[in-house]
């Protein structure tokens, strides 16, 4: 099976032709916090551009920022007082809390550390400096002169979706006030490069020249506008973009029409959220995951890998709860598939986990690095006796980690266990947290099972090193000589050690524990 991400690729390159470089874009609007639902765009771009280069071509990705759009709303957990800001550009208002240059500044400088440890290469534009710069002018001044065709196009969308025409006095741009930066009103253009405004904010009115930089493409019109200006040839776009008559469909056809370009292929990609987590994830609303948050407990390659396995079409469900240790066995598994430590069921869908793999790794590693298993780490990291070295070490000796580690293994091995840690503080339900229990809790234990016990802890008390398989088989045959059902046995053992009736695995567990005091709790001493 072909990846999605070649199979675009071919495809771009069959329709677009053999290019010298192909562009592929994403943009965001930093109206709030950039959550993982809006990186699936930049994502979904990047891995396109990411299959191109791997068929030998050149590939820019542009990620515009539209930080040039109006402030339209004051988002939750922003003062009441931002409200004075409203329709001036998110660049241009200022940091809610004082440590960016702007409102704009601080969303976006948090999202582009986010992707740079993703190891993501992409080229980040500012709208309101290439609108400022006078970037754009040409295409303004183009829009303008044809403001009939654009809104010829639009009212046949409109007509289609039964909406009222544009008003009469519709312009394809916006302007704002020089002296007060608010949204101001057109009054007429001079057929060259002078737009007359007057502000209904500060009472301000005058001329502006185009190449100044205050006027702006409306989103129907800069959207098509950036297409033809960066040459693009692809761009994914969300569901709400790509539906009957939406800026897609508009935009098509006013890039072809009046910049004089085909529209780029594009994908539609689907919503992503968080399991349990109840309506759409909103940056203005402040409900957000962002790619931070996901960094607490997966690994940069974890978190690639959630969104290459995904067709864009499909939801992502990223489930931060018991599911967290299923993404990671099926990550270590697809890992050792690719190296050839693990053989598939499936050869035809090994191939596009395989490739799925190799889509997903920041750098591509040119052999296996030591996987300590991250449900394992889950319990390790909750015996307090316990610290980042020894555990270490006890994966050594139950065989999760080689003996000999060079520093790409224990750089990922320690990241594993601090994870692990942030996990279980964050995120793991309370039926996979436990604590030792310091004193013997007050339990019914009949005489067969303190013969159990008594036979378990003379067997630990004889030997120096052992395998956790021969202490499972010794756990189970204590109790299989007896005749003890399984379902007491475990629970009694359990609540020793946990105060609870279930819990992880038990030799591995009992394994990991200091000898002597697993064996004074099997004696029920003290």
């Amino acid at each position: 099976m072909v990846h999605w991400a070649d199979y675009m690729a071919e495809k771009i390159i069959k329709e677009r032709g053999d290019k010298e470089e192909y562009v592929v874009e994403s943009g965001i609007t930093p109206s709030g916090y950039v959550h993982i639902g809006n990186f699936r765009e930049l994502f979904t771009a990047y891995i396109v551009g990411h299959a191109l280069r791997d068929k030998g071509k050149r590939v820019r990705h542009i990620h515009m920022w539209d930080d040039y759009d109006r402030f339209r709303k004051v988002p939750k957990n922003v003062p009441k007082e931002w409200g004075e800001y409203l329709t001036m550009p998110v660049s241009e208002v200022p940091d809610p809390w004082g440590c960016h240059d702007s409102y704009a500044d601080h969303f976006m400088g948090i999202f582009e550390e986010e992707v740079e440890k993703l190891g993501i290469e992409v080229d980040f534009l500012r709208a309101s400096k290439l609108y400022k710069s006078g970037e754009y002018a040409n295409e303004i001044r183009l829009a303008l002169k044809k403001r009939e065709k654009i809104m010829e196009i639009l009212n046949r969308f409109r007509d289609m979706a039964k909406q009222s025409h544009l008003p009469d006095n519709w312009q394809p741009i916006q302007i704002y006030c020089p002296k007060c930066r608010k949204e101001a009103e057109f009054v007429k253009w001079d057929g060259e490069w002078k737009v007359f405004y007057k502000c209904p904010h500060c009472g301000a009115e005058g001329e502006t020249d185009i190449r100044e930089g205050n006027v702006k493409l409306r989103w129907r019109v800069d959207w098509p506008m950036r297409w033809a200006h960066f040459k693009v040839d692809f761009e994914p776009a969300g569901k709400d973009h790509l539906a009957a008559g939406s800026s897609y469909d508009t935009g098509r056809e006013i890039v072809e029409n009046v910049f004089g370009w085909k529209a780029p292929m594009t994908l539609m990609y689907e919503f992503v959220g968080i399991k349990g987590q109840k309506g759409k994830m909103s940056g203005s609303k402040g409900n957000v995951i962002l790619l931070s948050d996901l960094y607490e407990v997966l690994e940069p390659g974890v978190i690639r890998f959630i969104y290459a396995r995904h067709r864009p079409n499909k939801e992502i469900k990223i489930d931060l709860g018991l599911g967290l240790l299923n993404l990671y066995d099926e990550f270590d598994r697809v890992e050792r598939l690719y190296f050839g430590l693990e053989e598939a069921k499936n050869p035809e869908e090994a191939e596009e986990l395989k490739r799925t793999y190799e889509l997903s790794m920041p750098s591509l590693p040119n052999r296996l690095i030591a996987q300590a298993p991250f449900r394992f780490l889950v319990v390790l990291v909750q015996m307090p006796h316990l610290t980042g070295e020894k555990i270490i070490e006890i994966l050594k000796e139950q065989g999760h980690v080689p003996a000999q580690l060079d520093e790409e293994d224990l750089n990922r091995t320690r990241l594993r266990i601090q994870l692990a840690k942030n996990w279980v503080e964050k995120y793991a339900p309370d039926e996979v947290k436990f604590e030792i229990q310091e004193k013997i809790p007050q339990i019914e234990i009949s005489e067969e099972i303190r013969e159990a016990l008594m036979e378990v802890a003379e067997w630990f008390e004889g030997r120096e090193k052992f395998t956790v398989d021969e202490l499972n088989s010794i756990i189970f045959n204590a109790a299989k000589k007896r005749n003890i059902p399984s379902e007491k046995y475990f629970g009694v053992l359990y609540n020793l050690f946990i105060g609870k009736d279930r819990g992880p695995r038990l030799a591995p567990f009992l394994a990991s524990l200091d000898k002597e005091f697993v064996i004074k709790r099997l004696r029920l001493e003290g």
